[in-house]
């Protein structure tokens, strides 16, 4: 079991997913990014992809956003995260998409939806941050203003596409998250 670190929910136990499959995001992470995130996450639409349990679009539900939209491959990891949504009262305000980020990402932008705040979680080390960050650049679902926060391996190197710029790193052990917005 996950807690939840803030907001309405705060101190509620939300399931997790066995085995060492997925690698959650830990208390102290979720707590420091919605902490940096602040007051932009309320009324906000968030993306989470690579979602696993769903901890981190759920805690935006949380703490005020508006709805929240969840990308996993895995079958298992979307019932748990649909598990979670019940068991918070909250399904109508997500949206589970079973598939890998690239198809996931063209389903969302046939619904002609957009995004303010988009967490990606991607295993470390394979490339899949920068894939991931290139291709939603290039996308429709970026609302003006968007946050694109990027939790990856401290050794891990992300290529930064020419629409977007890192404003902010934070570092917490062999986890780091990096924050990038539109160039203007």
């Amino acid at each position: 079991m996950m807690r939840i670190t803030g907001g309405m929910f705060r101190g509620r136990r939300i399931k997790s997913l066995p085995g060492e499959s997925t690698r959650p995001t830990s208390d102290i992470v979720r707590e420091s990014l919605f902490n940096i995130l602040g007051e932009k996450i309320v009324n906000c639409s968030f993306l989470d992809i690579f979602a696993g349990t769903g901890s981190v679009g759920i805690e935006a539900l949380s703490r005020g956003a508006e709805k929240a939209a969840f990308i996993e491959k895995s079958g298992f990891a979307c019932r748990v995260i649909k598990e979670n949504l019940d068991i918070l009262g909250v399904s109508e305000k997500g949206i589970i998409i079973k598939s890998d980020f690239l198809k996931g990402l063209r389903k969302l932008e046939n619904t002609n939806t957009t995004y303010d705040v988009i967490f990606l979680d991607p295993p470390y080390n394979k490339g899949y941050a920068s894939n991931c960050l290139e291709v939603l650049t290039c996308s429709k679902l970026l609302k003006p203003g968007f946050i694109i926060v990027v939790q990856h391996s401290v050794s891990e190197i992300i290529k930064v596409p020419p629409k977007v710029t890192c404003y902010k790193e934070k570092r917490y052990g062999i986890t780091r998250l990096s924050f990038f917005t539109g160039v203007k």
